[in-house]
């Protein structure tokens, strides 16, 4: 999603953007890519961003100032962290049916698709819970797992390892840093017991 996708539907300027962006921070730099036409560099943000711009501008439509709106969020995040997940898996096809599945009971869910994003997306999204494969492009769930537990952001994230590599035993899997180990197959109602245990049901403390 571009700057020019996000200002079609929140009426605001560029310059607004960038100052919610660079100055207030209530979001994080768009990615950098080459245009697919050639033509430079452009930004892509997360998809949540268009939200969480709409979620801005409604607020200052109601009168609340910077300072307000970002205590407003901060209260809103917290509110909602607690049913967060990121899946971190290189196989669409399984990160579509766990998405799909947390999604019914109630789960804000991300994806990411190999190490390097799912470091970068632990940061960004701050997940409850991080359903972590093992095998993944460039650093692997160990690395992961390692990199999780250094990062005094992310150290208290739930990491779940979900995995079929048979090279790497469930001892050195939690010595890693994960809390659960779960083998492939999964079972769908374990896992979702299990991730249920670990939050608070919607609409309970």
């Amino acid at each position: 999603m571009t700057a020019a996708d996000i200002l079609r539907d929140v009426p605001i300027t560029r310059k607004t953007l960038w100052l919610w962006q660079k100055k207030y921070q209530f979001f994080p730099d768009p990615k950098k890519e080459a245009h697919p036409g050639g033509k430079g560099i452009v930004g892509y943000y997360e998809a949540w961003v268009l939200d969480r711009c709409k979620r801005i501008y409604a607020l200052q439509k109601e009168g609340y100032t910077i300072n307000m709106i970002r205590d407003k969020l901060k209260q809103e995040e917290a509110a909602s962290s607690a049913r967060k997940i990121l899946i971190v898996d290189d196989e669409k096809k399984f990160t579509d049916l766990l998405k799909k599945q947390f999604q019914k009971y109630e789960f804000l869910t991300e994806v990411a698709y190999n190490g390097m994003d799912a470091g970068l997306k632990a940061a960004q999204f701050m997940p409850s819970i991080i359903l972590l494969d093992i095998a993944l492009p460039g650093l692997n769930g160990l690395e992961v797992c390692r990199n999780l537990r250094a990062n005094p952001q992310t150290k208290n994230i739930k990491i779940i390892v979900i995995s079929g590599d048979i090279r790497h035993s469930e001892k050195e899997i939690l010595a890693a840093g994960a809390d659960l180990f779960f083998p492939k197959p999964v079972v769908l109602a374990e896992l979702l017991s299990v991730c249920n245990n670990f939050v608070s049901p919607p609409g309970k403390s």
